[in-house]
């Protein structure tokens, strides 16, 4: 099913079954105005064989009032009765009543019409010439009225037919057309329940997720079409925003271990040398003057080793090379001082890509690196490394790959997750991503660490 808003899947099983109705309740209206047409030719029918069965009856009737008056013994009147008047008329009312002219053949519509004028010449009245008009006319009156008959039937019959088909038609049409309403609302419904129900239940493992604590990344949608894409995007907002806040305080509390170990070491090496040469001093001043320069001697190479551990110290907290001459160079520098022979190391760092980095971005991808490398020493056994740092699709990418035995075994210990975990955190603390699997060897781990080529300019991670 395509993406729909969230409004508009909730609309669509409605508007789907309101349509279906619409055109049930369109081809119904269609039904019945067939039916009102067979109606109206049927009640044409009737008119027609009732007009024309009114005027051959008055017909008769005019027939009857013109011999009346031809066998009356009394002299013919000038003028026609007042009988005679009425039913004249009634007849020619029907009989020339448009419908029932229209039906008429063309001959018999011309006959109507020349004894109709015979017929209804009351002026001039003359039973004789009236009665032989009736005479001629009433037969094909007759004839006329047996044929509209058989019309008349046929027209009832093809009525009843064609009622009965309509209705037929329309109780189907109707029937399925309910049941593909009753289906596709159930279906769309179905559908629909599903959609939100799965997008609402991502929203609540996202939350619960959120309120236990076990921060993960939530991916906001490409694009905000409805309230649940704003509702997901505000979730994906709110958790990146407590990622940050966890990966200041996780980079902090790391700041925290580093000034610990700083004081341990310190407190080990350099300060535990001072102590031995200050007791050394102490007891050369005890010494007669010729054999002080005997017991100072050895002292100054303690001073060297000690000056050595402390400029050692100094440049694990912040090496001077990767202010002096950048991060290639303090990368060299660390891999020279900490790593032997084996593994071997390659690395390729884009010099265009490393100017576009910020003091702070610096430091944690040196900081990055080192904790990469010394996971690699510890744990990996590999013999060959390559660190790539470069700029792909509008992202700075640092890649770290080795060849040894790989992340399955790699995370089996919990000291290395913990490696891990502050590799994530200080990515985090950058505003980078962090993904680790199998590098482009035949075997080991690949580091990657990726984040927006924009935020090169600043980090909002440090800022805030």
């Amino acid at each position: 099913m395509l993406r729909f808003p969230f409004v508009y899947q909730l609309s669509l099983a409605p508007v789907v079954v309101i349509a279906l109705l619409t055109g049930l309740i369109g081809y119904s209206l269609f039904g019945l105005a067939q039916i009102r047409h067979e109606n109206e030719v049927v009640q044409q029918w009737v008119r027609i064989t009732d007009r024309l069965h009114v005027a051959i009856s008055t017909g008769y009737r005019l027939q009857e009032i013109t011999t009346r008056t031809l066998h009356d013994e009394r002299a013919i009147p000038v003028f026609a009765p007042q009988e005679y008047l009425q039913q004249s008329a009634i007849f020619s009312e029907n009989l020339l009543y448009p419908e029932v002219i229209y039906k008429m053949p063309s001959d018999l519509r011309a006959l109507v019409e020349k004894e109709q004028a015979i017929i209804n010449d009351h002026a001039r009245f003359n039973p004789e010439n009236a009665n032989s008009a009736l005479a001629v006319l009433i037969p094909r009156l007759e004839a006329f009225n047996s044929a509209l008959w058989e019309g008349k039937r046929l027209a009832y019959a093809n009525y009843y037919t064609n009622l009965n088909s309509v209705i037929a038609d329309l109780v189907e049409t109707s029937l399925y057309t309910l049941l593909a309403c009753l289906f596709l609302a159930v279906i769309l419904s179905a559908i629909t329940v599903h959609s939100v129900r799965q997008r609402i239940g991502v929203l609540a493992l996202q939350a619960r997720a959120l309120c236990s604590g076990n921060l993960v990344p939530v991916k906001a949608p490409p694009a905000v079409r409805d309230e649940l894409d704003e509702l997901t995007d505000c979730v994906a907002n709110m958790t990146q925003r407590l990622l940050n806040v966890v990966a200041v305080e996780k980079f902090l509390q790391g700041v925290e271990n580093e000034r610990k170990r700083i004081a341990m070491d310190l407190h080990d090496q350099a300060l535990a040398d001072l102590t031995a040469v200050s007791r050394a001093l102490e007891a050369a001043e005890k010494l007669p003057v010729t054999e002080q320069a005997d017991q100072l001697a050895p002292l100054r190479g303690e001073v060297k080793n000690i000056s050595a551990s402390i400029r050692n110290i100094i440049d694990d907290l912040h090496p001077q090379t990767l202010d002096i001459l950048g991060l290639e160079a303090a990368t060299r520098s660390f891999l020279e001082r900490n790593v032997a022979r084996v593994p071997h190391w390659i690395l390729r760092f884009e010099q265009e890509t490393e100017r576009t980095l910020t003091e702070f971005q610096r430091v944690n991808l040196f900081r990055i690196i080192s904790e990469s490398v010394s996971n690699v020493l510890r744990h990996a056994h590999a013999t060959l490394c390559e660190i790539t740092l470069h700029t792909v699709d509008g992202h700075i990418v640092l890649i770290i790959d080795d060849d040894g035995i790989g992340i399955t075994t790699l995370t089996t210990s919990s000291t290395d997750r913990h490696g891990l975990s502050n590799l994530r955190q200080r990515a985090r603390a950058m505003g980078a991503t962090f993904n680790h699997g199998h590098s482009r060897f035949d075997t080991g781990t690949r580091l990657d660490f990726r984040w927006p080529l924009i935020q090169s300019v600043g980090s909002p991670v440090n800022e805030s």
